[in-house]
């Protein structure tokens, strides 16, 4: 059976849980991992449509089956669940109606609701994707890896297995206008939101999401822009792992 996760540390300790991005994988948490794992358990996994399931339906199904497993069969107790761009949208998702199967969260480069205008940049990349030979999409994704990514972790991404069909299913889903600032208006428990300074998309609704969420903190990574969290490895680690303690303890 296709190993979907990996594990770091020790299952006694308090757990945290990684999701990775679009066209990411549980690959791209590993240094993290290992400068978290003295002190806590850290499982990563990944995503339908992405990696070890490239082959499964990134459907709303598949997501909750696949962070349940995670939670329930792998953390000895409920996780801090760190969620990055996609990551971070499917972290508000579940826990909105899971919110007993996590201790908080942290969510990187996702405070923008997919609505009005906001979703037909994304629409029409998506579309173009759809219509240009593989090959090119490759050479296009080869390029622009190695500008926003350091090499080596260019190498790593680029041989992590994706499924194309997924930026159709959430395409799908920035159309529907559902507003995630919502959602997690009903979670309680507590939120960090972790921004690279330059992140300006992905920074447009940060008041909104903060004033949904009166127990939210807010954390900027200086000179940087969405890809902070892969950037800026042990600043980002060092953000998770002061925020697990104060949860934690």
């Amino acid at each position: 059976m296709t190993r979907t996760f990996t594990e770091y540390g020790d299952r006694r300790n308090p757990a945290i849980l990684f999701l990775h991005g679009i066209r990411l994988g549980r690959e791209i948490w590993a240094p993290h991992a290992r400068l978290l794992a003295q002190r806590y358990h850290v499982v990563t996994v990944d995503l339908p449509g992405h990696g070890s399931q490239a082959q499964v339906d990134f459907s709303e199904r598949a997501l909750r089956d696949t962070i349940s497993n995670a939670v329930v069969n792998i953390c000895a107790s409920p996780p801090l669940v760190v969620g990055y761009s996609l990551g971070g949208y499917v972290a508000m998702e579940y826990s909105a109606h899971y919110p007993q199967h996590t201790a908080g969260l942290v969510l990187a480069g996702c405070a923008m609701d997919y609505e009005g205008w906001r979703r037909f940049p994304y629409e029409m990349s998506v579309r173009l994707s759809e219509m240009v030979p593989r090959h090119w999409l490759d050479a296009f994704f080869h390029v622009s890896l190695r500008v926003t990514l350091p090499k080596s972790l260019a190498q790593v991404v680029e041989q992590i297995p994706f499924n194309r069909d997924v930026f159709r299913r959430t395409a799908t889903i920035a159309r529907s206008n559902k507003r995630f600032s919502d959602l997690l208006a009903t979670y309680r428990k507590p939120v960090l939101f972790v921004q690279g300074e330059y992140d300006v998309l992905f920074r447009l609704d940060e008041k909104r999401f903060l004033s949904m969420v009166p127990q939210a903190q807010l954390r900027v990574i200086r000179r940087t822009d969405h890809t902070a969290p892969l950037r800026r490895v042990k600043e980002f680690s060092n953000i998770i792992a002061d925020f697990a303690k104060r949860i934690f303890s």
